[in-house]
C-alpha cells in the first residue's frame, strides 16, 4: 500500500510541477510503474482547471483574459512538459532525413517548425477555451485532461517504441504491464465520467464527444507511431497535447448539443 502511494506521487512529480510530500529515492522499477496513475492525476489536474474556470467566471473576468489565465495555469501545472514534446516532435517531422528525425527531436534548440506548432497549439487551446468559458462548458475542460492521458497510456501499452528515445520514456515502456495498465486507467476514466455524468446531469451527447475524441486521438497516436517508426518520450507528450486540443475543439464544434 505504501509503495503504491509512493508510486502515485512519483507519477505526480512526473506529470505536474505541483508540490509533493517527501519521498524515498525512486528505483527504476518505481518509475516503470507510474503509468497506472496517469488518468487519476489527469482528473485532479482537470478539477483544478475546472475550479479556476468557474472562479474566473464568478469574478466576471473578461472571457479572453480568463482563457489566457487558464492556458497559463495549465502550462504551469504541467511544466509545459507535453507542449515541449509537441514542439520537439514537429521539429522531427520537419526533418527531411529519416535517420536524423530522433536527433532533431533531441536537440535542445527549438526549430522554426516546432515553434510554429507550439504557437498554433496554444492558439487552438486559447480560442477553444474562450468558447467553452463563454458557454460555461467547464466539464469539457475537465474531461480533456484525463482522456488525453488515457491515450498516452494506450500508446505506451499497445504501440511500438523507438529504442533511440530517452531514458525516462524507456523506463515507462519497460515497466508497463500490458494490457493491465491501460484497462486500469480505462476503468478509472469510466468511473470518473459516470460520477460526473450523474453529479452534473450531463447530456448523453457527452458520450459522443468522448468517443469521437478518442477516435481522433487514436488517429494521432497511430500516425505518430508510423511516422517515427515507434513512439518516443516527445511523441507521447505530443499525443497528450494533441488529444487535449482535440477534446476542446470538438467541444466547441458540438457545443449546441452538449
Amino acid at each position: 500500500m505504501i509503495k503504491a502511494l509512493h508510486r502515485f506521487f512519483y507519477a505526480w512529480i512526473f506529470l505536474t510541477k505541483l508540490p509533493a510530500p517527501p519521498l524515498p529515492k525512486a528505483t527504476k522499477e518505481d518509475w516503470g510503474r507510474i503509468a497506472q496513475h496517469f488518468v487519476l492525476i489527469g482528473f485532479i489536474i482537470g478539477f483544478i482547471l475546472y475550479f479556476f474556470a468557474k472562479l474566473f467566471v464568478k469574478f466576471d473576468l473578461p472571457v479572453m483574459f480568463s482563457s489566457l489565465l487558464l492556458v497559463l495555469l495549465w502550462n504551469l501545472i504541467t511544466g509545459s512538459l507535453h507542449l515541449d514534446g509537441l514542439m520537439d516532435t514537429f521539429d522531427g517531422i520537419n526533418c527531411q532525413d529519416p535517420e536524423r528525425k530522433i536527433d532533431a527531436m533531441r536537440d535542445s534548440r527549438i526549430g522554426a517548425f516546432g515553434a510554429i506548432a507550439g504557437i498554433i497549439a496554444v492558439l487552438f487551446k486559447l480560442v477553444a477555451l474562450c468558447t467553452l468559458v463563454l458557454n460555461k462548458m467547464f466539464i469539457v475542460i475537465l474531461i480533456s485532461v484525463p482522456l488525453a492521458r488515457l491515450l498516452g497510456v494506450y500508446a505506451l501499452s499497445f504501440l511500438s517504441y523507438n529504442k533511440q528515445s530517452g531514458v525516462s520514456s524507456s523506463l515507462l515502456v519497460s515497466g508497463i504491464k500490458r494490457p493491465t495498465d491501460f484497462f486500469t486507467n480505462l476503468i478509472v476514466f469510466i468511473l470518473g465520467f459516470v460520477i460526473l455524468f450523474f453529479k452534473f446531469h450531463l447530456h448523453m451527447s457527452f458520450i459522443v464527444l468522448i468517443l469521437i475524441s478518442f477516435i481522433f486521438s487514436l488517429i494521432w497516436s497511430y500516425w505518430l507511431n508510423k511516422h517515427f517508426k515507434g513512439h518516443s518520450g516527445d511523441t507521447y507528450g505530443a499525443l497528450i497535447e494533441l488529444s487535449e486540443i482535440s477534446v476542446l475543439s470538438l467541444g466547441v464544434v458540438l457545443k449546441n448539443i452538449l
